[in-house]
Protein backbone atom coordinates (compact mmCIF):
# COMPACT_ATOMS: atom_id res chain seq x y z
CA UNK A 1 0.00 0.00 0.00
CA UNK A 2 1.82 3.08 -0.92
CA UNK A 3 1.40 5.81 1.86
CA UNK A 4 0.36 9.86 2.14
CA UNK A 5 0.35 12.18 4.15
CA UNK A 6 -3.27 12.31 5.87
CA UNK A 7 -3.10 15.02 7.20
CA UNK A 8 -5.95 16.63 5.60
CA UNK A 9 -8.40 14.45 6.27
CA UNK A 10 -8.71 16.07 9.68
CA UNK A 11 -7.82 19.77 9.01
CA UNK A 12 -10.13 22.36 9.21
CA UNK A 13 -10.45 25.11 6.60
CA UNK A 14 -7.33 26.93 5.73
CA UNK A 15 -4.41 27.84 3.61
CA UNK A 16 -2.95 24.14 3.61
CA UNK A 17 -4.66 20.95 2.23
CA UNK A 18 -8.01 20.17 2.96
CA UNK A 19 -11.15 18.40 1.36
CA UNK A 20 -14.07 19.67 3.86
CA UNK A 21 -15.79 19.50 6.98
CA UNK A 22 -18.44 16.48 5.80
CA UNK A 23 -17.07 14.12 3.09
CA UNK A 24 -17.59 10.29 2.63
CA UNK A 25 -15.85 7.40 1.06
CA UNK A 26 -16.33 3.78 0.00
CA UNK A 27 -13.79 1.32 -1.41
CA UNK A 28 -15.93 -1.48 -3.37
CA UNK A 29 -13.38 -4.34 -4.23
CA UNK A 30 -13.69 -5.91 -8.12
CA UNK A 31 -16.59 -3.81 -9.00
CA UNK A 32 -15.87 -1.52 -12.28
CA UNK A 33 -16.08 2.41 -11.32
CA UNK A 34 -19.33 2.98 -13.63
CA UNK A 35 -21.08 -0.15 -11.48
CA UNK A 36 -20.15 0.92 -8.06
CA UNK A 37 -21.75 4.31 -9.13
CA UNK A 38 -25.10 2.31 -10.52
CA UNK A 39 -24.59 0.22 -7.05
CA UNK A 40 -24.77 3.84 -5.14
CA UNK A 41 -28.02 5.12 -7.58
CA UNK A 42 -26.44 7.00 -9.60
CA UNK A 43 -27.95 8.48 -12.59
CA UNK A 44 -26.01 8.10 -15.37
CA UNK A 45 -27.56 10.25 -17.63
CA UNK A 46 -25.82 13.04 -15.19
CA UNK A 47 -22.32 11.15 -15.79
CA UNK A 48 -19.26 13.46 -16.20
CA UNK A 49 -15.77 14.48 -14.84
CA UNK A 50 -15.96 16.59 -11.85
CA UNK A 51 -13.73 18.29 -9.76
CA UNK A 52 -14.75 19.31 -6.07
CA UNK A 53 -15.47 22.55 -6.56
CA UNK A 54 -17.33 22.01 -9.34
CA UNK A 55 -19.70 19.50 -7.53
CA UNK A 56 -20.05 22.07 -4.64
CA UNK A 57 -21.20 24.70 -7.46
CA UNK A 58 -24.32 22.26 -8.48
CA UNK A 59 -25.16 22.98 -4.91
CA UNK A 60 -28.16 25.21 -5.62
CA UNK A 61 -31.75 25.60 -6.17
CA UNK A 62 -31.14 25.73 -10.07
CA UNK A 63 -29.31 22.74 -10.04
CA UNK A 64 -31.74 20.50 -7.45
CA UNK A 65 -28.78 20.50 -4.54
CA UNK A 66 -28.04 17.09 -6.31
CA UNK A 67 -25.90 14.45 -4.05
CA UNK A 68 -23.17 13.82 -6.11
CA UNK A 69 -20.21 10.91 -6.22
CA UNK A 70 -17.00 10.27 -8.12
CA UNK A 71 -15.20 7.23 -8.85
CA UNK A 72 -11.64 6.69 -9.29
CA UNK A 73 -9.97 2.90 -10.12
CA UNK A 74 -6.99 1.89 -7.82
CA UNK A 75 -6.00 -1.88 -7.98
CA UNK A 76 -9.02 -4.29 -7.82
CA UNK A 77 -10.47 -1.76 -5.48
CA UNK A 78 -12.95 1.14 -7.11
CA UNK A 79 -13.14 4.41 -4.73
CA UNK A 80 -15.86 6.00 -4.29
CA UNK A 81 -16.01 10.01 -3.33
CA UNK A 82 -18.79 12.66 -1.91
CA UNK A 83 -16.64 15.44 -1.03
CA UNK A 84 -19.77 17.12 -0.02
CA UNK A 85 -21.81 15.06 1.35
CA UNK A 86 -22.34 11.77 3.73
CA UNK A 87 -24.65 9.21 2.38
CA UNK A 88 -21.87 6.71 0.52
CA UNK A 89 -20.91 5.54 3.57
CA UNK A 90 -24.21 4.38 4.51
CA UNK A 91 -24.32 2.49 1.27
CA UNK A 92 -21.01 0.12 1.77
CA UNK A 93 -24.12 -2.46 2.50
CA UNK A 94 -25.26 -2.38 -1.19
CA UNK A 95 -21.70 -1.50 -2.56
CA UNK A 96 -20.87 -4.51 -1.11
CA UNK A 97 -23.34 -7.31 -2.73
CA UNK A 98 -21.20 -10.38 -4.06
CA UNK A 99 -18.14 -8.52 -2.90
CA UNK A 100 -16.64 -6.15 0.30
CA UNK A 101 -16.95 -2.65 0.68
CA UNK A 102 -15.38 -0.46 3.29
CA UNK A 103 -16.98 3.14 4.35
CA UNK A 104 -15.63 6.56 6.15
CA UNK A 105 -17.85 9.53 6.91
CA UNK A 106 -16.32 12.75 8.33
CA UNK A 107 -19.45 14.94 9.46
CA UNK A 108 -17.77 17.89 11.96
CA UNK A 109 -21.34 18.46 12.77
CA UNK A 110 -22.57 15.09 13.36
CA UNK A 111 -21.08 11.77 13.97
CA UNK A 112 -18.45 10.47 11.81
CA UNK A 113 -18.25 6.74 10.87
CA UNK A 114 -16.01 3.87 9.85
CA UNK A 115 -17.91 0.74 8.23
CA UNK A 116 -17.07 -2.62 7.04
CA UNK A 117 -19.66 -4.69 4.76
CA UNK A 118 -19.47 -8.08 2.65
CA UNK A 119 -22.19 -9.19 0.75
CA UNK A 120 -24.74 -6.78 1.78
CA UNK A 121 -24.42 -7.02 5.36
CA UNK A 122 -23.06 -4.62 7.51
CA UNK A 123 -19.88 -6.71 9.53
CA UNK A 124 -18.77 -3.42 11.86
CA UNK A 125 -19.68 0.03 12.06
CA UNK A 126 -18.16 2.52 14.81
CA UNK A 127 -17.56 6.01 15.44
CA UNK A 128 -13.60 6.39 15.08
CA UNK A 129 -14.05 9.38 17.82
CA UNK A 130 -14.84 6.61 20.25
CA UNK A 131 -13.05 3.37 18.77
CA UNK A 132 -13.51 1.49 22.51
CA UNK A 133 -15.06 -1.47 21.51
CA UNK A 134 -18.81 -1.94 23.07
CA UNK A 135 -21.16 -4.78 23.34
CA UNK A 136 -22.47 -6.19 20.21
CA UNK A 137 -20.58 -3.85 17.47
CA UNK A 138 -18.87 -6.85 16.29
CA UNK A 139 -15.45 -5.40 16.23
CA UNK A 140 -13.51 -8.07 17.39
CA UNK A 141 -12.07 -9.17 13.69
CA UNK A 142 -10.70 -5.48 12.81
CA UNK A 143 -9.30 -4.81 16.49
CA UNK A 144 -6.20 -5.86 15.19
CA UNK A 145 -5.82 -3.48 12.27
CA UNK A 146 -7.55 -1.01 14.08
CA UNK A 147 -4.83 -0.91 16.56
CA UNK A 148 -2.37 -0.84 13.76
CA UNK A 149 -4.20 2.29 12.10
CA UNK A 150 -3.39 4.05 15.50
CA UNK A 151 -6.54 3.49 17.58
CA UNK A 152 -6.33 3.09 20.85
CA UNK A 153 -9.03 0.39 21.33
CA UNK A 154 -8.39 -0.46 25.02
CA UNK A 155 -11.72 0.32 27.10
CA UNK A 156 -11.93 3.29 29.11
CA UNK A 157 -11.47 2.10 32.96
CA UNK A 158 -13.01 5.33 34.46
CA UNK A 159 -11.98 4.42 37.86
CA UNK A 160 -8.46 3.70 37.05
CA UNK A 161 -5.99 5.79 38.70
CA UNK A 162 -4.62 7.07 35.09
CA UNK A 163 -8.14 8.30 34.40
CA UNK A 164 -7.41 11.74 35.50
CA UNK A 165 -3.94 11.65 33.66
CA UNK A 166 -5.29 9.70 30.62
CA UNK A 167 -3.98 12.15 27.57
CA UNK A 168 -7.36 12.36 25.56
CA UNK A 169 -5.68 14.30 22.86
CA UNK A 170 -3.62 11.41 22.30
CA UNK A 171 -6.43 8.45 22.40
CA UNK A 172 -8.76 10.58 20.24
CA UNK A 173 -6.75 12.48 17.67
CA UNK A 174 -6.75 12.19 14.18
CA UNK A 175 -10.01 10.27 13.31
CA UNK A 176 -10.36 10.46 10.07
CA UNK A 177 -6.77 9.49 9.12
CA UNK A 178 -6.69 6.59 11.17
CA UNK A 179 -9.95 5.53 9.38
CA UNK A 180 -8.10 6.10 6.30
CA UNK A 181 -5.28 3.74 7.18
CA UNK A 182 -7.69 1.12 8.22
CA UNK A 183 -9.26 1.31 5.09
CA UNK A 184 -5.97 0.97 3.31
CA UNK A 185 -4.89 -1.79 5.77
CA UNK A 186 -7.84 -3.99 4.91
CA UNK A 187 -7.87 -3.27 1.36
CA UNK A 188 -4.08 -2.38 0.12
CA UNK A 189 -4.99 0.72 -1.50
CA UNK A 190 -5.10 4.41 -0.20
CA UNK A 191 -6.08 7.65 -2.72
CA UNK A 192 -3.91 10.79 -2.40
CA UNK A 193 -5.94 13.71 -1.88
CA UNK A 194 -4.78 14.80 -5.29
CA UNK A 195 -6.43 11.61 -6.47
CA UNK A 196 -9.42 12.71 -5.26
CA UNK A 197 -9.68 16.44 -6.29
CA UNK A 198 -8.72 15.52 -9.56
CA UNK A 199 -11.72 15.81 -12.18
CA UNK A 200 -12.85 11.79 -12.02
CA UNK A 201 -16.01 10.60 -13.64
CA UNK A 202 -19.32 11.17 -11.58
CA UNK A 203 -22.92 11.52 -11.46
CA UNK A 204 -25.60 12.68 -9.84
CA UNK A 205 -26.76 9.82 -7.49
CA UNK A 206 -30.44 8.85 -5.26
CA UNK A 207 -29.44 6.18 -2.62
CA UNK A 208 -32.96 5.19 -2.78
CA UNK A 209 -31.88 3.45 -6.03
CA UNK A 210 -29.49 1.81 -4.43
CA UNK A 211 -30.30 -1.55 -2.40
CA UNK A 212 -29.26 -0.68 0.85
CA UNK A 213 -31.42 -1.52 3.80
CA UNK A 214 -34.15 1.21 4.37
CA UNK A 215 -35.23 2.44 7.75
CA UNK A 216 -38.17 0.99 9.44
CA UNK A 217 -41.21 2.46 9.10
CA UNK A 218 -44.03 1.15 10.72
CA UNK A 219 -47.17 0.50 8.41
CA UNK A 220 -45.19 1.71 5.39
CA UNK A 221 -47.25 0.77 2.79
CA UNK A 222 -50.60 2.21 4.86
CA UNK A 223 -48.60 5.34 4.77
CA UNK A 224 -47.22 5.94 1.28
CA UNK A 225 -50.27 4.68 -0.04
CA UNK A 226 -51.97 7.72 2.51
CA UNK A 227 -49.74 10.20 1.13
CA UNK A 228 -50.16 9.41 -2.69
CA UNK A 229 -53.89 9.93 -2.37
CA UNK A 230 -53.09 13.54 -0.46
CA UNK A 231 -50.24 14.46 -3.29
CA UNK A 232 -53.08 12.83 -6.47
CA UNK A 233 -50.71 10.64 -7.63
CA UNK A 234 -52.57 7.50 -8.37
CA UNK A 235 -52.31 7.47 -11.80
CA UNK A 236 -48.56 7.57 -11.67
CA UNK A 237 -47.34 5.13 -13.97
CA UNK A 238 -46.24 2.04 -12.01
CA UNK A 239 -46.46 3.39 -8.89
CA UNK A 240 -49.85 1.26 -7.66
CA UNK A 241 -48.49 -2.54 -9.23
CA UNK A 242 -45.20 -1.26 -6.60
CA UNK A 243 -47.31 -0.47 -3.71
CA UNK A 244 -49.45 -3.67 -4.35
CA UNK A 245 -46.78 -5.79 -4.53
CA UNK A 246 -45.31 -4.46 -1.17
CA UNK A 247 -48.73 -5.48 0.53
CA UNK A 248 -47.76 -8.88 -0.57
CA UNK A 249 -44.46 -8.45 0.71
CA UNK A 250 -42.61 -8.66 -2.19
CA UNK A 251 -39.71 -6.49 -2.39
CA UNK A 252 -39.40 -3.88 -5.24
CA UNK A 253 -37.14 -2.33 -7.29
CA UNK A 254 -37.33 0.62 -8.72
CA UNK A 255 -34.49 1.88 -11.36
CA UNK A 256 -34.29 5.15 -12.43
CA UNK A 257 -34.47 5.10 -16.20
CA UNK A 258 -38.40 3.14 -14.91
CA UNK A 259 -41.47 5.25 -15.84
CA UNK A 260 -41.75 5.20 -11.82
CA UNK A 261 -38.40 5.68 -11.37
CA UNK A 262 -38.38 8.88 -13.55
CA UNK A 263 -41.35 10.32 -11.44
CA UNK A 264 -39.21 8.92 -7.73
CA UNK A 265 -36.21 11.41 -9.90
CA UNK A 266 -38.83 14.12 -10.02
CA UNK A 267 -40.41 14.27 -6.48
CA UNK A 268 -36.79 13.68 -5.17
CA UNK A 269 -36.14 17.11 -7.29
CA UNK A 270 -39.21 18.68 -4.77
CA UNK A 271 -38.24 17.08 -1.75
CA UNK A 272 -34.35 18.59 -1.73
CA UNK A 273 -35.21 21.97 -3.07
CA UNK A 274 -38.13 21.76 -0.35
CA UNK A 275 -35.29 20.98 2.44
CA UNK A 276 -32.73 23.46 1.62
CA UNK A 277 -34.46 25.97 1.08
CA UNK A 278 -35.44 26.37 4.66
CA UNK A 279 -32.31 27.92 5.67
CA UNK A 280 -30.94 28.47 1.13
CA UNK A 281 -32.20 30.66 -1.51
CA UNK A 282 -35.85 30.63 0.86
CA UNK A 283 -37.39 33.17 -1.53
CA UNK A 284 -37.44 30.59 -4.26
CA UNK A 285 -40.21 29.02 -2.56
CA UNK A 286 -43.41 29.54 -1.42
CA UNK A 287 -44.26 28.08 2.27
CA UNK A 288 -47.32 26.31 0.16
CA UNK A 289 -44.65 24.72 -2.37
CA UNK A 290 -42.11 24.16 0.31
CA UNK A 291 -44.83 22.05 2.75
CA UNK A 292 -45.50 20.04 -1.27
CA UNK A 293 -42.16 19.33 -1.42
CA UNK A 294 -41.79 18.53 2.55
CA UNK A 295 -44.79 15.50 1.61
CA UNK A 296 -42.60 14.57 -1.39
CA UNK A 297 -40.39 13.78 1.06
CA UNK A 298 -42.16 11.89 3.55
CA UNK A 299 -43.90 9.82 0.67
CA UNK A 300 -40.55 8.37 -0.65
CA UNK A 301 -39.41 7.85 2.86
CA UNK A 302 -42.38 5.79 3.24
CA UNK A 303 -42.17 4.40 -0.37
CA UNK A 304 -38.48 3.11 0.47
CA UNK A 305 -38.79 1.51 3.77
CA UNK A 306 -41.72 -0.18 2.04
CA UNK A 307 -40.46 -1.58 -1.02
CA UNK A 308 -37.45 -3.41 0.60
CA UNK A 309 -35.83 -3.08 -2.44
CA UNK A 310 -32.71 -4.67 -0.30
CA UNK A 311 -34.36 -8.00 -0.71
CA UNK A 312 -34.48 -8.42 -4.03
Amino acid sequence: MEQHDLTWADALAGPGPFLGEIFALAFVRGVEPLEALRRAGGLMDTLAPRTPQQIWDLHCFDHGYPEVVSALALGEWTVLVQPTGYEIESLADALSRGTEAVGILRHDYASPCFSHAVNGKFTARFNPRWPDPRPGDCLEPLLPLMREAGFDTDPVDYDSEDYETEDWNARYAEPIARSLRLAGLITGVLPSLDQLTAPLPGTHFESRFSHTRPPVVDNAVHKAAELVSELALEDTPGLAEALAAARRGDPVVVTPDSDLGRHVREWSLLARRASWTLNHERSRMTDEERARGTQFANLLYAMTAAFRADLA
